[in-house]
């Protein structure tokens, strides 16, 4: 049963043992019961923050010259949930050293790209590590987020640089220097110029140069009263580390080669005649082996796996072999001229000789005879001038014909069968260079600087210069991405795919570059053709490229 009750203007319903009082009687006051309490409303604890991270970069693979400006791009993008107020630091570590890393920063966007340039530190050869990349809440990366870290492997091949050894650069003589250059940081380091020639104050000219070790070496006949000379350079400034003097009694000295820490330079003049081996580091004499000659030039030796080979002779031209570390003979053979030449190798042990008309291939390792192709093996008894240019496989180019001609058809020949391939219709001047199954050569009659198919030769594309260049001479060197050639006028850098001139510089001259990327000229605005000092003024300027 229920019972009504009135308390003030509230009427409570109530069971009735609940409102005080039980079935006695009535007339007594009775205390409600107290309402329930309600506990306060509580706030409820902020929910952790949750990174991931992922990184969109495959693994990475390069590979690089020595001193080349290379970067690796690291991308990917990080996600954020109950981020609230804190901050997402993202830091990049490379466990090999390879690689420059930024320092930890914070990342307002989520999506990241970082460039990570190569450090300065690195040498040639293979590297292989780990770039990390982890979100963390700090700037010092003491707290790193729950499972937002990626992994990114490489591999780096760092090959060597070639040094500027010979004749147009290497055995091959393609003149081929494998790298990429940016013509916007080219800029001259220092200039050197020859002593006075005995008596006289003229300064006279030096020969083409060669590079080893951050040394470039530098040959020049009659040079002062002492006789001609041979000096070591400093690559940083162009000081004199160590020199050389000859005292020859009829001879000459000749343009030297550089190659395994030793620099070599030949004397020719009958009783004059040897192969001078020095120290490259500090002009220690190491040999002095005698060869044949009939009182000529010759161009800078050939080495190869510590062999020197020079071609000379006395009526015929003959191509001599040296052993690097005992200075002796190890052969001779028939081949190519007596004057103004150098034979070229290739990687298959194979070397070749040139006379203009017939090309001799011989085995390097002891001299016999691979095979001739062309008309008069026994050569021209001139001067030629030139060098046999390996470029391809089972390719060589060279002149066809006697220097004095001044400008002369190139001639391809096929290894393998021991074949002409083509003759160009077009005559050349300046010694080519040879890259990727690419000739460049410079003409004179019509004049342009001519591409052409190593192949087929064919022409691919020219440059034409100005009215004031009015003849090409000297030297073509190659790189990756430009070309080197000299007018009469100016020495042009010429960007291989816009095939136009990026960069020049007003002194003509021999070129060439060095392992630490030290571009040499050798300036002359007169030329003897083919002769290895021809135009120069006695001065060598250095540029550096990087």
């Amino acid at each position: 049963m229920k019972k009504t009750r009135a308390v003030g203007a509230l009427v409570v319903i109530c069971a009735l043992s609940a409102c005080g009082g039980g079935g006695g009687g009535g007339g007594g006051s009775s205390t409600p019961a107290p309402a329930p309490s309600t506990p306060p409303p509580t706030t409820p604890p902020p929910a952790t923050p949750s990174v991931g991270l992922t990184l969109s970069t495959p693994p990475i693979s390069l590979t690089l010259a020595f001193g080349d400006d290379a970067k690796a791009d690291v991308a990917g993008r990080w996600t954020a949930a109950n981020l609230g107020s804190a901050q997402v630091y993202l830091q990049v570590a490379d466990d090999g050293g390879t690689f420059v890393t930024p320092a930890v920063t914070a990342s307002g966007n989520p999506d990241f790209v970082y460039s990570l340039p190569l450090s300065n530190a690195v040498v040639p050869g293979t590297r292989a590590g780990t770039i990390t990349v982890r979100a963390c809440e700090d700037v010092q990366c003491v707290k790193p987020y729950a499972s937002a870290s990626q992994t990114l492997s490489y591999k780096v091949e760092i090959t060597p640089m070639p040094e500027w050894e010979t004749t147009q650069g290497n055995a091959a003589h393609n003149a081929y220097v494998p790298i990429t250059l940016d013509v916007t940081r080219f800029a001259k380091a220092w200039e050197w110029k020859r002593p006075a020639v005995s008596t006289s104050t003229t300064t006279g000219p030096i020969f083409p140069v060669v590079t080893s070790g951050r040394m470039v070496y530098v040959a020049a006949d009659g040079v002062s009263t002492a006789g001609p000379g041979l000096f070591a350079l400093d690559e940083k400034d162009g000081t004199v580390k160590w020199s050389q003097q000859f005292t020859l009694r009829y001879g000459s000295l000749n343009p030297p080669a550089a190659s395994g820490g030793t620099v070599y330079v030949p004397t020719t003049g009958h009783e004059d005649t040897f192969l001078w081996a020095f120290d490259a580091l500090d002009g220690t004499p190491q040999m002095q082996s005698g060869f044949r000659t009939q009182w000529a030039d010759i161009l800078a030796p050939t080495v190869k796996d510590g062999v020197a080979y020079v071609n000379s002779g006395y009526y015929g031209g003959v191509v001599y072999a040296f052993e690097r570390s005992t200075g002796l003979k190890k052969w001779e053979a028939s081949g190519g001229t007596y004057g103004m030449n150098t034979p070229a190798l290739d990687d298959a042990n194979r070397l070749y000789a040139h006379n203009g008309s017939t090309l001799t291939v011989l085995d390097s390792r002891d001299g016999t005879l691979v095979g001739t192709i062309g008309p008069q093996p026994g050569g021209l008894q001139v001067d030629h001038r030139a060098t046999p240019i390996v470029g391809a496989k089972n390719s060589v180019t060279g002149f066809v014909g006697e220097w004095y001609n001044e400008t002369r058809p190139l001639r391809n020949y096929a290894i393998d069968t021991l074949s002409e391939r083509w003759t160009s219709v077009k005559t050349y001047r300046a010694y080519p260079a040879v890259a990727k199954g690419v000739i460049y050569a410079a003409s004179n009659n019509p004049k342009s600087f001519d591409a052409i198919d190593e192949k087929t030769g064919q022409l691919l594309w020219s440059w034409i210069p100005g009215t004031a260049d009015t003849v090409f001479f000297h030297n073509v060197v190659v790189t990756n991405n430009l070309a080197f050639v000299s007018t009469n006028r100016a020495l042009y850098a010429i960007d291989l795919a816009t095939r136009k001139p990026v960069w020049q510089t007003p002194t003509p001259g021999q070129v060439a570059i060095s392992a630490s990327r030290m571009l040499y000229i050798m300036p002359g605005t007169t030329d003897v053709y083919g002769y290895p000092s021809s135009g120069s003024d006695g001065r060598l300027l250095a540029f550096r490229t990087r």
